[in-house]
C-alpha cells in the first residue's frame, strides 16, 4: 500500500515549465549585466511558485571574484542567497559561447535552475534557462510576461 501524498511531499511529477521574469526585474538584471561589462556578471533571481511556473520576484546581484572575470563567473554568495525557488543566472560576453551552458557550467552549477544571459556588449540579446533534470540539463521556455492569452517569450539565440 502507497502512503497518500502530504502537504509537505513535491511529486516527481512536478516539472516547472517556464520562468516569468517581469519587465522590473529583467531591468534591475540588465543594469546589472550592463555596469558588470565587459566582465561577466550574475547573480539570482528570487522567485514564486505558482503551479508548474516560477516567477521572478527579485534581482540579487553578485560580485564576480573570478580571476578572469571575462570569461567566467565566480561568485561567494553566503547570506545574499535567496530561498528556494530560485534562479541562478549568469551573462556570457564572448561570441565563442552565445547562449548556452557550457562544460564549465554544467560542472559548477550547483543550483537547480540556470539563466544563461547573452550579452557579449552589455546589453542582453538571449536569454535561455536551464533545469538541472536526473540525468542532465533540459532547456525551459522564459517569458516576459504572463497574459489571459499568451505569454510573451523572451529573446532566445541557438
Amino acid at each position: 500500500m502507497v502512503p497518500p501524498l502530504t502537504r509537505n511531499t513535491v511529486r516527481l511529477s512536478h516539472r516547472t515549465r517556464a520562468l516569468t521574469v517581469p519587465d522590473d526585474v529583467r531591468d534591475a538584471m540588465a543594469a546589472h549585466i550592463a555596469a558588470s561589462h565587459p566582465h561577466e556578471a550574475g547573480g539570482y533571481l528570487a522567485c514564486a511558485r505558482r503551479d508548474d511556473r516560477l516567477y521572478a520576484t527579485d534581482h540579487v546581484p553578485l560580485d564576480n571574484v573570478s580571476p578572469r572575470p571575462r570569461r567566467r563567473f565566480v561568485a561567494t554568495a553566503a547570506d545574499a542567497v535567496p530561498p528556494e525557488p530560485r534562479v541562478f543566472y549568469h551573462s556570457h560576453t564572448s561570441a565563442s559561447t552565445p547562449s548556452g551552458l557550457t562544460g564549465t557550467d554544467r560542472r559548477n552549477i550547483r543550483d537547480r535552475f540556470a539563466l544563461v544571459v547573452f550579452a557579449p556588449h552589455g546589453e542582453p540579446y538571449s536569454y535561455r534557462l536551464f533545469r538541472l533534470g536526473m540525468f542532465n540539463w533540459q532547456e525551459v521556455p522564459v517569458t516576459a510576461c504572463e497574459s489571459a492569452e499568451e505569454a510573451t517569450r523572451l529573446p532566445r539565440l541557438v
